[in-house]
């Protein structure tokens, strides 16, 4: 974070949505600043927060967030040592591969099971990738029908009811799986499952946040070429169990 300019920049994110890491900035940026060294801690209903930061320069500080589950017990001093450490290579001007490689040998992000596949389509049932179970080559066959047909679903339920605003998770039965669907930014994030859990719901969030967040300008100018979708592939594998 810049201290003269109060603007930042977001290195690497894992496990923890960019709206949320905006929040937080915004909310703790002036003490940041001021401060230019410490540590907070913020309790939500079900995480808490930890902030560390260290002054670089006279004019960068690093800005270090930690999320844990409430019912888990961080080791703070843990964190702190590896806040220090990975501040040692922010000022050593390490590669900002190296610090990631720190933080996912040091810092375990869990996984979620029980999704079967992930659609992220486009408003007109354009599909930009999909991730399908490699057991479930029934639905991997007809990969570009099921896109065609959840944008069909969604639209005609839009006409009917109604255009709503911003992203509400709404559920599809099918049997014994659901297709759950995020709709924001004029992208469709579907995602049928199995089994149903509280991390794998936050992590259907995150991952339409960072899907947007990564390619939002792609995106607007969108021709039909969805090669540089396939790189989301390394992100939806962090989160998902597939």
């Amino acid at each position: 974070i810049s201290n003269t300019e109060s603007s930042y920049e977001t290195l690497f994110q894992k496990g923890i949505g960019v709206p949320l890491i905006q929040n937080i900035i915004e909310l703790y940026k002036k003490e940041i600043i001021t401060k230019k060294q410490g540590n907070s801690i913020i309790p939500l209903d079900d995480f808490t927060i930890f902030i560390q930061y260290f002054q670089n320069n006279e004019n960068t500080i690093s800005v270090i967030i930690y999320m844990e589950e409430k019912e888990r017990s961080a080791n703070f001093p843990k964190l702190y040592f590896l806040s220090k450490k990975i501040n040692k290579q922010v000022l050593s001007k390490a590669p900002v591969s190296e610090i990631v490689d720190v933080f996912e040998t040091e810092i375990e992000i869990p996984r979620s099971e029980g999704i079967i596949a992930i659609f992220i389509i486009g408003a007109t049932g354009s599909p930009f990738i999909s991730k399908i179970n490699e057991r479930r080559s029934n639905i991997a066959d007809h990969e570009v029908h099921i896109s065609g047909f959840i944008s069909a679903l969604l639209s005609f339920s839009n006409t009917i009811i109604g255009e709503e605003t911003g992203a509400k998770l709404k559920e599809i039965n099918f049997g014994n799986q659901q297709f759950y669907v995020i709709t924001k930014g004029n992208v469709i994030f579907a995602f049928l499952v199995e089994n149903m859990n509280s991390l794998l719901q936050r992590y259907m969030y995150l991952i339409a946040d960072e899907f947007l967040y990564q390619f939002k300008d792609y995106i607007k100018e969108f021709s039909g070429d969805v090669t540089p979708f396939t790189k989301f592939e390394k992100k939806i594998n962090q989160y998902f169990i597939i």
